[in-house]
Parts: C-alpha cells; structure tokens; sequence
C-alpha cells in the first residue's frame, strides 16, 4: 500500500448562511491517491462455484482464469482456492506465490471438476474462518481480499428471490460485516445473470468490495482476472472517515460515491456528534468522489456571527498507522443576507446519486444484472 497521503479536497454547500438551530450541509469530498505505486501482494480467498450450473464453458474459462491470474499474482500473495457445491472443498489453503508453487497451484485447479449444488453459505463462512485465523495470527498483508464467483441460488441456506425482508439474507450479511472487522472486503462476481442479484450485490456493498456482473462466459473469464488485477493495485486498503460535529449532534443520511462507480456507504452512528463510514479501498491513480450530506443541531446563542466558526472535523484514517488526515469544515453565520452564499450545486449531485442508488437497490431487488452494472458503471472498467 501507498506511504503517502492522498490528495484530498473537500467542497461544501454551506458557505455562508443565517444562524439556525438546525444547519443542512452537504459535502463533495475528492480522493486522488498516487498513481506511481506498484502491484503489491495480498492475502485472497477465492470461492468458486462448482455446482452443475457452472458446467461447461462457465467453469473452463472460470478455471483457465484463476490459471491466468496465477501467472499475473505477484509474488508473496497468500493463495487460498475453496470450490463449492452440495460440499466444501479446500483445494488450496495458506499458499504463498512463488515461481514454484505457482506451477502446483495450476496443477490443482487444472483437477477441478463440477457437480452437486450450492453451498454458498458454508463456503463464506469457510472464508471468514480461514480470513480470521491469518488476522488473529497477526497476518502482515495489509490488502485482504475475499473474491466469489457464483452463477446460482444458495441450496445450503435457502433465501428468496425478489424478497428482501426474508430473515436468512441477514445471515449472509452478518458474514460480510464480520469480513470487514478483518480489514477485508469481499468482491462478487455474479456469472451469467442467473445468480441472486440482491444476495451477490449486498454482500459486496456491506464488505465495501465490488459488485461485478459477467454477461457470458468470456467476460466471467476477463472479468475474474481483472478484478484481481484491481486488488493488487490497492493504493489504501479498508479506509474509513469519521465525522465529528464541533457545535452541536449531527445526523448523518449514507455516503454516496458516485466516482469512479455509484454506491452507497452508510454510517454508523457512533454516538450525537460522531458518525464514520467504511469506504471503498482505494487504487493507484483512481479518482474518488463522495458525497456527504446531513444536519447540524446548534445552539443558536452560542453562535458567534461575521466570523468563520468551525463546525465540523472529517478524520479520514487510510487503512496504515500514521496515514492520517483531518479536515475542519468551517461556516460564516451572518444576519446579512447580502453576504448569503450556497453551493446549491452539491445538493442537486447529492439528489441525482442518491436517486441512482435507490434505482440500484430496486434493480437488485428485482434482480436484473444488467441494470444494476449499467447504473453504478461497471467495475471492472470504472466507467464515470
């Protein structure tokens, strides 16, 4: 990961306003981290769907995938290969890239065949239990990636298609917060439009990792090697941004990233005046932008007027001791309504990405793939 602080800047909609015990801001935060970093190693799990619907050409190119992303791993890179169907298999577990175990590793995945059903469930939580000894054993890869590929419905533990409110999604989701109290996010990679969209896109969202639709079995093929391309060039791994209020509590609505893709990052309120998020890692010469937008409650008497009065501290923390930076926002209150001034401009973005969101949310409820990609860009293009 990078040494260096990103360039960030912050834009605000309230400049300069009257004093009032309730202030809406919004905020449009850019994130450039340093394009001059070079591949760096990382500890992956892989979870590949074998069950019979990924017989075929599905499963040929997804292995000769792996096998191409095997010759791209840098070296160091701690290789973990689980395959799925009405068991769990572990072909490899803890194994780190070298030129020669590159060649055992192809060998293996070379071996992999289909059968049986789904056991999605099972094999996430394999994941976490693999992810959570190399983190308890004080693992010292910073980047930590979960990758699943999966073309179908969960056989293991069942959940509904097209209803969000069945009570075994939030087994699934609990998986992906865990993942990310490991410093890990986990990209899914949906094959072929036949896999449950909202389950595949959800975890991917909690985890702060991607959502990748593959249209046919060339692009799961291109798609898999990509997004592991991606991962090695992760500039700041788990990054998150804490907002305090300096005059009064604050309430927080999501995040909202609409560069380089669109999604939602909500915010956990940690109590009146402070909220953080997990944002999305950050990779080597991408351009972020977020949108923030809340209010601040004030004590109106306590308000000094015609001056800058700081309101609010933005803590970004980029994943690595010491890559720390805090930003103040500070707002001129006056009763001079000649000297009012407003980026109007960042609420309307803020309206336009949120609605692309809810639309996102919709199309993954419906589970319709291709919307979902053509709405938030495609992940594997980064596409404004």
């Amino acid at each position: 990961m990078s040494n260096k602080i990103p360039y960030v800047n912050i834009l605000q909609s309230a400049i300069c306003i009257p004093v009032s015990d309730e202030v809406p801001i919004a905020l449009d935060i850019k994130i450039l981290p340093d394009k001059n970093i070079p591949a760096e190693s990382f500890f992956g799990v892989w979870l590949l769907d074998v069950s019979g619907s990924m017989g075929g050409d599905r499963l040929e190119n997804a292995k000769e995938s792996l096998i191409e992303q095997i010759g791209i791993l840098p070296d160091g890179t701690i290789f973990n290969l689980i395959t799925f169907e009405s068991k769990v298999n572990e072909i490899i577990k803890d194994v780190k890239i070298t030129n020669k175990s590159r060649q055992e590793i192809i060998k293996k995945i070379q071996g992999i065949t289909e059968r049986g059903t789904t056991s999605l469930y099972t094999a996430l939580e394999k994941s976490l239990e693999i992810l959570r000894k190399y983190s308890r054993t004080n693992g010292s890869l910073a980047i930590r990636k979960i990758i699943l590929i999966s073309d179908g419905e969960p056989t293991d533990v069942h959940v509904r298609s097209g209803e969000e409110n069945d009570p075994n999604y939030q087994k699934y989701f609990m998986l992906a917060k865990e993942a990310l109290e490991y410093k890990s996010s986990i990209d899914t990679v949906g094959a072929l439009g036949e896999h449950n969209v909202y389950l595949m896109y959800e975890i991917a969202k909690l985890s702060t990792g991607k959502y990748i639709f593959a249209e046919n079995e060339e692009e799961l093929k291109t798609k898999m090697i990509i997004a592991t391309e991606q991962t090695a060039r992760i500039a700041f791994s788990s990054p998150t941004l804490a907002v305090t209020s300096i005059t009064g509590d604050i309430e927080l609505e999501d995040a909202a990233q609409y560069k380089p893709t669109v999604i939602r990052m909500p915010f956990e309120k940690i109590n009146k005046r402070e909220s953080k998020a997990y944002l999305r890692s950050f990779e080597a010469g991408d351009t972020y932008q977020i949108l923030v937008k809340g209010k601040i409650f004030i004590d109106k008497n306590n308000i000094q007027t015609e001056t800058n009065v700081k309101v609010l501290e933005l803590d970004f923390d980029f994943g690595k001791d010491g890559l720390r930076e805090t930003k103040e926002i500070f707002i001129t209150f006056s009763s001079d309504s000649s000297k009012f001034k407003l980026n109007q401009d960042i609420n309307r973005k803020y309206a336009n990405v949120f609605s692309q969101a809810e639309e996102i949310a919709d199309c993954t409820i419906r589970g319709d793939a291709a919307a979902t990609q053509k709405i938030q860009g495609d992940e594997t293009k980064k596409i404004d």
